[in-house]
């Protein structure tokens, strides 16, 4: 068959003699023959051969070695034209092959970096290479026997505590935390890069197996276990003490200023593969610092997403950066409109503003040429592989890859395979293209990972146009460089992908970003799973995924907590390079010092039992002018009328008061609060069921109960109350409770985690009462969140359009490519709005002695449409409910009542 055209034709004598040639150097037939199928890969080894005298007989070198310098010749720039190294620094790189010196692509690829990066201490012709500082920076002369690995592992083991949410590293607990395990080793013990891979995947898997027994026993077990029931009893419970202090985090130490991220670099320092690329990139950013949000669009994000928007945009902003927010919308399965939308305005919800709005498909073009050009550097393969066999041959993630059949295919049949994918021939599942990295590294994700797979599902915005979609681990190194980012911050999951985004943007010479990982919000109590919340969801469990009792940032910001109290948290946590569990208390206890100096007080009485003044007339009253908060007195004042008839809480008095009961109970007093004397219990009623119906009391008129002194203050405890009259109270339709939804401190690891709901997690209050100012303040409230919603909105849309103007035009060449970075402005696209900004959860206010409290977003408000001169006040068809946003302290058996 004739050769394609364009191709080249193996059997020509050219190509013949070249094949020839490059087996002499110790090139197997089979790399030989797709080295020369690529003209550049042959022009640069042809080079190098010639240069470092690859095919005299008596310089012959192994096979290995062969192969390790045509890696040479393309990363020294030789493939692209673009030399990176000067002739005597390739002929170092290629002596040290020849003396075993390197002895792998990763040390190559380090020898090339390091002299690449050190060139300029040594002008051409003048000082000599420092061997030892080279061979330090490529791993020459670090030997791992796979007895020095295990005692490594052992050591690094013996470093991590047990661990709690201090940030230390935590030491394994079951097969779940290899990943986490495995990330924080090769933080910890570097030099581990360069032991052999599958003699490192071995170790690590036997260092488990020797912890927690065989994988496959391990999660038989954990099948046959039957979840344990929680039951703590009040008396043992011990809830952890966090201080309310609100001056406690007043003014919490940035993250951006200690720790972590204070020690990253600065724009231009991320090494690259050649200078130009990083004189294009400054050129392009200006210097700027440069981040990116990235979620799929496939479901609703939660409270580990606040940290990463936290991170990714504040970081930015610390430094005057910019922000992107990229849709990753690459799987055309999972995603749909109200999930973009959705984004958008949590983001904006916890104080951030997009510097441009991406997709990942704005680049679906760029991304095939890409793959592409991969493909034609002989650099990714197509692979017919089904999924079992694919990850039988990676080891099904336990070390021992071995090459797929495919691996080796000739160049052209890979280009033409692959175009084959792109034009429909293949079905889902019957190809994909796979990168061609390093089988021998210790590195999982350096395994051929998949880049392209074919997926028929048309695309939300292109359509039918593509039936091939480019894989998270493709996409997203390559978006980065499109977009110029200069700090990729993601999680610690993705230390080890690391590796592989690197490579990926070396071997297509593109501006590479560089990765940095943090640890991920994790609260106890709880788990984020979509997979798990949808389930909650459908079956019934809860009441959407904006239920306040879930922890979903629609959830969350419904229930009331404010976007400062999400900052605040974050904060007060700090940046840790160690995943831990974060108790919930830490978290209520940043709202509640949010809460405590920014919102007003009311009287709400939850469960009204009617008091009556015996002593006083019938029109008696007295009228209190009380603060909405006690130390601000710029929020203002409420009057109240206490009357003859009132209502106070059911759970200010008892019958037969414990001993360290305080408040009413027959023959004792309480103040009520503002009211001129205490009152005295001197009676009550029950119905017959024994439930209080009403209490008596006689106001104090300067004298105890018994005459026998003055009384003070200071001498009871005063409590809230309403007065029993049209214009003195209002009911509110329901106010609603929420406790934890799991009784456990871990759902996520039970297997029937629906057993383990909390019955108690929600109650509902109907007749509850709440004093009348509830109607101006809400007004105000609302009209004051419209007024900044406006105002942040219209200096968004100011900001991102002068960055758009300015940035718009900016053309950036990258390898081989030259790309746009262009500004969708698609009619899909989300766009800012007020409205995002103000929900009924902005009507925030204090319960006076029971808790926090926003409006639900159920309620319905009429007032909120009326102007300033219109009496707020309850309407027809009005429907008042609210949420418990937390409790105003922790309670002692709190958690353990739940579980019991």
């Amino acid at each position: 068959m004739a050769p394609k055209k364009g191709a080249v034709d193996l059997t020509s004598p050219e190509a013949v003699a070249l094949i020839t040639l490059f087996q002499s150097t110790g090139l197997s037939e089979s790399r030989a023959r797709n080295t020369v199928q690529s003209t550049k890969s042959s022009s640069a080894y042809s080079r190098l051969v010639d240069e470092a005298d690859l095919a005299r007989g008596n310089t012959k070198l192994d096979e290995k070695q062969a192969g390790l310098c045509a890696d040479l010749a393309a990363a020294c720039g030789y493939e692209a034209g673009k030399d990176k190294l000067r002739k005597e620094e390739v002929l170092y790189v290629a002596d040290a092959i020849k003396e075993g010196r390197l002895r792998s692509t990763d040390q190559v690829s380090a020898a090339v970096t390091y002299l690449e990066s050190t060139n300029a201490t040594r002008p051409e012709g003048s000082s000599p290479i420092d061997k030892d500082a080279f061979d330090k920076a490529c791993g020459v002369g670090i030997s791992f026997t796979p007895e020095s690995i295990a005692d490594s592992l052992a050591s690094y083991l013996s470093s991590l505590s047990i661990g709690t949410d201090s940030g230390e590293s935590k030491a394994p607990t079951d097969w779940n935390s290899l990943k986490t395990f495995r990330g924080g080793l090769m933080n910890a013990v570097p030099d581990l890069r360069w032991a052999n891979g599958k003699d490192l995947a071995s170790a690590v898997d036997n260092l488990f197996v020797g912890l927690f027994g065989t994988r496959a026993a391990a999660n038989a077990a954990a099948k046959a276990k039957p979840a344990a029931k929680t039951t703590t009893s009040k008396s043992n419970a011990v809830v952890e003490q966090v201080s309310t202090n609100p001056a406690a985090a007043s003014n919490p130490v940035s993250i951006f200023t200690e720790g972590f991220l204070s020690r990253l670099h600065a724009p231009g320092e991320n090494p690259q593969i050649n200078e130009e690329n990083k004189r294009r990139h400054l050129e392009a950013t200006g210097k700027r610092v440069m981040t990116r949000f990235p979620p799929e669009p496939n479901g609703y994000l939660h409270i580990g997403h606040a940290k990463a928007i936290t991170i990714d945009f504040g970081y930015a902003k610390h430094h005057n950066g910019c922000c992107y927010l990229r849709f990753d919308d690459t799987n055309p399965d999972a995603e749909e409109g109200v999930y973009f939308d959705s984004i958008l305005e949590m983001v904006r919800w916890l104080g951030f503003e997009p510097w441009k709005i991406t997709y990942s498909s704005d680049n679906f073009q760029k991304l095939y040429d890409f793959a592409m050009e991969l493909t034609k550097r002989g650099k990714a393969f197509v692979c017919h592989c089904d999924k079992e066999t694919m990850q039988a041959a990676k080891g099904n993630g336990r070390g021992t890859p071995t090459a797929c059949i495919h691996r080796d295919r000739p160049i052209e049949e890979n280009v033409r395979e692959f175009e084959r994918m792109k034009n429909g021939d293949y079905p889902e599942k019957a190809a994909a293209l796979r990168m061609k990295i390093d089988l021998s590294s210790g590195n999982p994700y350096m395994w051929d990972p998949v880049c392209y797979r074919v997926k028929t599902t048309p695309h939300h915005r292109t359509g039918d146009k593509w039936k091939i979609y480019p894989a998270y681990d493709f996409a997203h190194p390559l978006c980065d460089s499109l977009e110029n980012i200069t700090h990729s911050l993601c999680t610690l999951e993705f230390v080890e992908a690391r590796q592989s985004y690197e490579w990926l943007c070396d071997a297509l010479e593109v501006y590479k970003p560089r990765q940095y990982e943090t640890a991920r919000l994790q609260l106890n109590g709880t788990f984020l799973s979509k997979r798990k919340i949808r389930a909650l969801v459908e079956g019934g469990y809860v009441r959407g995924w904006d239920d306040p009792r879930l922890f979903t940032l629609i959830a969350l910001r419904r229930r009331g907590i404010p976007p400062a109290a999400m900052l605040r948290f974050v904060e007060e946590l700090g940046v840790s390079t160690s995943d831990s569990e974060i108790k919930l208390q830490r978290f209520e206890s940043a709202i509640r010092q949010t809460l405590e100096l920014t919102v007003p007080r009311l009287f709400v009485v939850l469960e009204p039992v009617k008091l009556v003044i015996e002593n006083v007339a019938e029109d008696w009253s007295h009228t209190v002018e009380k603060p909405l908060h006690p130390k601000i007195p710029e929020m203002g004042k409420a009057q109240l009328t206490m009357r003859k008839h009132m209502f106070i809480d059911k759970d200010d008095f008892r019958i037969t008061p414990p001993a360290e009961f305080s408040r009413l109970s027959p023959g004792k007093s309480v103040m009520l609060m503002g009211g001129p004397c205490p009152v005295t219990c001197t009676g009550y009623e029950t119905d017959d069921a024994g439930n209080v119906t009403s209490i008596r009391c006689a106001l104090e008129n300067g004298t105890g109960p018994n005459g026998d002194k003055k009384f003070k203050s200071k001498d009871t405890v005063a409590i809230h109350w309403l007065p029993d009259t049209p214009e003195g109270k209002v009911e509110l339709d329901e106010v609603r409770f929420f406790e934890p939804l799991f009784k456990s401190d871990n759902p996520a690891k039970l297997e029937n985690y629906t057993d383990d709901i909390n019955p108690d997690s929600l109650k509902v209050y109907t007749g509850a009462l709440i004093e009348p100012a509830f109607f101006s303040l809400s007004r105000s409230l609302i009209k004051q969140a419209k007024d900044e919603a406006e105002k942040r909105t219209k200096a968004a849309a100011t900001f991102s359009s002068s960055n758009v103007d300015a940035k718009a035009d900016v053309k950036v060449e990258m390898g081989t490519n030259d790309t746009t970075i262009e500004v969708p402005h698609d009619s899909d696209t989300p766009v800012a709005t007020a409205a995002q900004l103000v929900g009924m959860e902005c009507i925030r206010f204090q319960g006076m002695r029971l808790a926090y409290f926003a409006v639900d977003k159920e309620a319905v408000l009429s007032c909120l449409n009326d102007d300033d001169k219109t009496v707020a006040a309850r309407r027809p068809g009005d429907k008042l409910i609210l949420n418990k946003i937390v409790s105003l302290k922790e309670e002692k058996g709190k958690v353990a009542a739940a579980a019991a």
